[in-house]
């Protein structure tokens, strides 16, 4: 910690070579776990070559995007992430869309504003979970959940999967990196609890 809201550290990907990831604020920290949990992204990297451009006065400018992230349907997203006060104070929104027409499209297929109004609590502490749970390696009981998810019809709740699957604490650590994986689904409100509502997602093999 170097002031308050202010950190420098480190995370860990979940990809099948795990990397470092470098933060430098709570925010940034939050955003990566975010993104990470995603289905949809494959691959994060931090602190892209810079891009150059040349701003409303003629002036020839850097800027580092904090993030680029790679989807699954193959498009670059370039994200930085700016406080919301401090991004409408500066209007970083007139910035991002400079750059983003004289950016290489090599760099990114498109730019992100992202700030803490794009990261509730709930959203945050669910991925922020699920990071912790990919550490687990343990494929058996994401097999046995899975089974009875591929039975499953209608709504039933965390808790009563746990029951039914007879894993204990190490069925909703499952539950946790299926829903990640798209097998299931929240329905309503985040915030995974034994309480939450799920239902087969996507992802979910089998059943009828």
């Amino acid at each position: 910690m170097t002031s308050k809201g202010h950190v420098r550290g480190r995370t860990l990907t979940h990809e099948p070579t795990p990397r470092r990831v470098f933060v430098e604020s709570y925010g940034e920290l939050s955003a990566v776990h975010t993104l990470m949990a995603r289905p949809d992204v494959v691959h994060l990297r931090e602190q892209a070559e810079p891009v150059d451009y040349i701003d409303d006065f003629g002036v020839h400018r850097r800027h580092f995007f904090d993030f680029i992230v790679t989807l699954a349907n193959g498009d670059k997203v370039a994200v930085a992430y700016r406080p919301h006060e401090r991004a409408v104070r500066k209007d970083f929104a007139s910035k991002l869309r400079l750059i983003a027409a004289q950016m290489n499209p090599s760099i990114a297929d498109r730019v992100v504003h992202m700030s803490e109004r794009h990261l509730p609590k709930e959203i945050v502490r669910d991925a922020t979970l699920l990071r912790a749970v990919r550490r687990d390696n343990r494929p058996e009981d994401d097999a046995v959940v899975a089974a009875i998810v591929g039975t499953l019809l209608g709504v039933t709740t965390v808790g009563d999967l746990v029951r039914a699957s007879g894993l204990k604490g190490r069925a909703f650590r499952a539950i946790v990196r299926l829903i990640g994986d798209g097998i299931l689904k929240i329905v309503g409100t985040r915030g995974i609890t034994y309480a939450t509502r799920i239902t087969r997602g996507t992802a979910a093999k089998g059943g009828l």
